[in-house]
């Protein structure tokens, strides 16, 4: 398949960046990557460069959230399709003929269910978008009247043909229109419309816009236990340490991580995490709740600072 695989970091998320093209590498997946990186040192592009067909782009820390490059980082792809994936995220097994869409006027990417969007919509008792998101969505799109959906899709993956350019530059110029300026994370509680940022704008697009690439019917990247996409959500990350979320599948992260040990890959700081070696999967179980406490007092504080 013609696709280019993209994704973004700064440093903080070098370790994910690291394990997602290693993912791929080692369960043969030969899709061409680009990563855009913001402020990456020397080393940790000399790190990627040890994959074949990685490509590093330098971009400048925006005015938005480092999230917010996703269009960006897509519009460099130079194959027939492109696929973004987020960094905090894995292929387990070889995904490469799941990832894109049938025809070029898809998008694949994940619609949520009406339990999964409740959670994202708490005031909603359907789970359905509230009909006041939904207004501001209308208006600031300006072109269909009635939405596509009553729920979202999930930014965290998505793929498209690069002939859908126009589609990615309108995703791109609606974020500088209507996020407010500043970084303060994937979520951003200023803005009610687009508190998720950019699958916020995403998903009013794909809702509004009259050309708008249709959304698959199925996504295919959770059917298969052999072939998934799987995307760690919560706090901390892995390389930091486990949350519930994630530990299930400890054994097929950490396989990644076995896979650059036994291959003698150059690392970051030049050893693994204590998080991501076999050995310490009782450890890192038992420091599950520790970990969620501080996350969750971290938080706290900051909040009390920005006060």
């Amino acid at each position: 398949m013609d696709n280019t695989v993209v994704t973004a970091s700064d440093m903080n998320y070098f370790w994910g960046v690291l394990m997602l093209v290693a993912s791929m590498r080692c369960h043969g997946m030969q899709e061409p990557v680009i990563v855009c990186g913001i402020e990456y040192s020397d080393e940790a592009k000399d790190i990627l460069q040890q994959f074949p067909d990685v490509r590093i782009v330098d971009v400048p820390r925006g005015k938005l959230s480092l999230t917010c490059q996703k269009p960006n980082a897509m519009l460099l792809a130079e194959t027939k399709f492109v696929t973004w994936a987020d960094c905090d995220a894995f292929f387990h097994g070889n995904c490469s003929a799941l990832l894109t869409p049938q025809n070029e006027n898809f998008i694949h990417i994940r619609r949520r269910s009406l339990a999964e969007n409740r959670r994202v919509y708490p005031q909603s008792s359907s789970g359905a978008i509230p009909d006041d998101i939904l207004d501001l969505w209308r208006t600031d799109v300006g072109e269909r009247t009635e939405a596509r959906f009553d729920t979202c899709c999930s930014a965290c993956f998505l793929s498209l043909a690069t002939n859908q350019r126009v589609f990615l530059e309108r995703w791109r110029d609606q974020m500088k229109q209507v996020l407010p300026e500043g970084d303060i994370g994937v979520v951003d509680r200023r803005s009610k419309a687009y508190f998720q940022t950019d699958e916020s704008v995403l998903n009013s697009l794909l809702c509004f816009l009259k050309e708008a690439p249709e959304v698959t019917a199925n996504f295919q990247l959770n059917k298969n236990q052999e072939a998934l996409f799987i995307h760690f959500v919560a706090h901390p990350k892995p390389w930091h340490g486990w949350s519930s979320y994630a530990f299930p599948h400890f054994d097929r992260y950490v396989a990644v991580a076995e896979y650059l040990l036994n291959n003698h890959f150059k690392l970051p700081g030049g050893s693994m995490p204590y998080s991501l070696l076999r050995k310490n999967k009782l450890f890192c179980r038992l420091l599950i709740k520790p970990l969620l406490i501080r996350h969750k007092l971290k938080r706290l504080q900051a909040k009390f600072h920005c006060r």
